[in-house]
C-alpha cells in the first residue's frame, strides 16, 4: 500500500510567493521588447487616462490597455510593468492552487492526493515556458486574460460543489459571467470559456450530478458568448482581423498546421529546453504533410477518452489542452502559428495530472524528492530564459539561433542591430532575410534605408 500524502503545507501562499520571486528575480533586468514599443512605449493612447477613455469607443482590448495605462501613470518605468506582470502571475498561481484543490476534493483518492494542489501550482509558477507571458511585457495579454478566465472557472466550480449554500450559488451565477466579460475585454481568445465550463463538468462532476443544474449555472456564460460573438461580428477591428485570418489557408491546411503546432507546444511544455519566441513552423497545405502530429493527436485523444472516469484528472488535463490549443486556431488561424504564451492557460491542468500521477506512484519521501528536483530544474531554466529578455539584441540573437531559416527573425535581428548602430551586422541580417524570403518587403525596405543612410 502506498503511503498517504495527507500532510500538505499549511500556508501555501508564502511558498508560491517565494517560488515566483526566485524564478523571476532577474526578470526586472529585462527591457521593453519588440511589440512593447508598438502597444506601450510609442502608443499615446495608453500614456494618460483621458487618452485611454478616448479610445474606448473604437479600440480593442480595453482592460489590457487599462493595465498598461495604470503602469505608465504609476511612474516607475519598466520596473512597474514587470512588477504588475509578476503580481498577475502570482495571482494565477494561487488560482491554479484553488482550482486543483477543488478538483481533488471531488476524487475518491483525495486523501492520497492532498499534497497535489500545491505542487501543481508551484510547477505552474516556475515553468520556463511561461516567461513569454510574464517576462515579456506584452505577454500580459495572456496572463491577465488567464487571471479572469480562471477566476470565473473557480467561481463556477465553487458554486457547483457547494450547491446547498445560497451565497455560493449567487457567487457562481453573478461572478462567473462577469469574470468572463472581463477576460474578453483583455483578449478575445477567452471565447472558449463556456466550453471550458463544459469540459470541467464532463470530466470532474460528481456521479449523479444533474445536467439540468449545470445548464442553469452555465447559461449566463453562454449568453455572454452569444452577445460577444455579435459584438465581434459588428466591430470593424475584429471583423477585419477575422477576414484576414480566414484567407490565410484552407480548412484542411489549417488542420494540418494546427496539429503540428499542437505537437510542438506540448513538447515545449514537457521538455522546455529550446524555448523560442518566434518558432520556425511551416504553413502546411495538406493533411498528408502532418502525419506524425496527427498520430500524436490521436494518441492524446485516445488517452483522454480512456482516462475519462478512472483517472479524471488526466482526462481533464488532456481535454483542456486540446480545447485551448486547437479548435479556435483551426477556424481562425494566425500568421504566428504558435507561441509559448498559449501554454499559459492551456497547460495548468497538465501540472495537476503530473502531480497526481507522481503522488499515486511514489511514497511520501520519493514524492517530496521528485517535487524538489522538478521545481529546481524548472526554476533554473526560467532564470536562464529570463536572460534572453535583457535587451532586444539578446532576444533576437537567441531566436535566430533557434530559427535560423526564418526570414522574419533575421529581419527583426537586423533592425535591432540598426538601432544599436551596428550597421555591418544589420546589413548582413537584412541580406540573409531576403535570401530566405525574397518577398519580405520589410527586409528590402530596411536594407534600402540602410544603404541610403549617410
Amino acid at each position: 500500500m502506498r503511503a498517504s500524502h495527507a500532510d500538505p503545507v499549511r500556508h501555501p501562499l508564502p511558498c508560491l510567493v517565494l517560488t515566483v520571486l526566485l524564478a523571476y528575480l532577474n526578470a526586472f533586468s529585462g527591457s521593453f521588447q519588440f511589440d512593447d514599443y508598438k502597444v506601450i512605449v510609442d502608443n499615446p493612447s495608453v500614456h494618460s487616462w483621458p487618452a485611454w477613455f478616448a479610445g474606448l469607443g473604437h479600440g480593442i482590448r480595453p482592460l489590457l490597455k487599462f493595465s498598461y495605462t495604470f503602469d505608465w501613470m504609476l511612474g516607475l518605468g519598466i520596473t512597474g510593468f514587470h512588477l504588475t506582470n509578476l503580481l498577475i502571475h502570482l495571482a494565477n498561481a494561487w488560482l491554479v492552487f484553488r482550482l486543483c484543490e477543488t478538483c481533488i476534493e471531488q476524487q475518491a483518492l483525495r486523501e492520497r492526493l492532498r499534497a497535489v494542489p500545491l505542487f501543481a501550482a508551484l510547477l505552474f509558477a516556475a515553468h520556463p515556458a511561461h516567461t513569454e507571458a510574464v517576462t515579456y511585457i506584452c505577454g500580459r495579454s495572456a496572463s491577465l486574460m488567464t487571471l479572469f478566465y480562471l477566476g470565473g472557472l473557480l467561481a463556477y466550480a465553487t458554486g457547483r460543489t457547494r450547491r446547498n449554500n445560497s451565497g455560493q450559488e449567487r457567487l457562481m451565477l453573478y461572478a462567473t459571467p462577469l469574470l468572463f466579460v472581463l477576460a474578453l475585454s483583455v483578449k478575445e481568445t477567452a471565447v472558449t470559456f463556456p466550453l471550458a465550463l463544459l469540459v470541467w463538468e464532463i470530466c470532474l462532476r460528481k456521479p449523479g450530478s444533474a445536467w439540468k443544474a449545470a445548464f442553469k449555472a452555465q447559461w449566463p456564460s453562454w449568453a455572454v458568448l452569444l452577445a460577444s460573438a455579435l459584438f465581434f461580428l459588428f466591430n470593424d477591428s475584429y471583423l477585419s482581423q477575422m477576414e484576414r485570418s480566414a484567407g490565410l489557408n484552407t480548412l484542411q491546411g489549417n488542420l494540418a498546421t494546427q496539429l503540428a503546432a499542437f505537437a510542438w507546444l506540448m513538447r515545449q511544455w514537457a521538455l522546455p529546453l529550446w524555448l523560442n519566441i518566434d518558432p520556425d513552423l511551416p504553413l502546411l497545405r495538406d493533411l498528408s504533410e502532418s502525419l506524425l502530429p496527427l498520430l500524436f493527436f490521436g494518441i492524446i485523444l485516445t488517452l483522454t477518452l480512456v482516462c475519462w472516469r478512472r483517472r479524471p484528472w488526466l482526462g481533464f488535463a488532456l481535454a483542456w489542452a486540446i480545447l485551448h490549443l486547437l479548435p479556435l486556431y483551426l477556424f481562425l488561424p494566425r500568421l504566428d502559428i504558435a507561441n509559448e504564451r498559449q501554454l499559459y492557460l492551456a497547460g495548468w491542468p497538465l501540472f495537476l495530472a503530473l502531480a497526481a500521477e507522481l503522488a499515486l506512484r511514489l511514497d511520501t519521501r520519493s514524492f517530496r524528492i521528485a517535487c524538489i528536483a522538478l521545481l529546481f530544474a524548472l526554476g533554473s531554466l526560467t532564470l536562464l530564459r529570463n536572460q534572453a529578455y535583457v535587451d532586444e539584441i539578446a532576444l533576437w540573437e537567441d531566436t535566430a539561433r533557434k530559427s535560423p531559416h526564418k526570414a522574419r527573425v533575421h529581419n527583426n535581428l537586423g533592425y535591432t542591430y540598426k538601432l544599436a548602430g551596428r550597421t555591418g551586422d544589420a546589413r548582413r541580417e537584412f541580406t540573409l532575410a531576403l535570401q530566405l524570403d525574397p518577398k519580405l518587403v520589410k527586409a528590402r525596405h530596411n536594407l534600402e534605408y540602410l544603404e541610403e543612410a549617410p
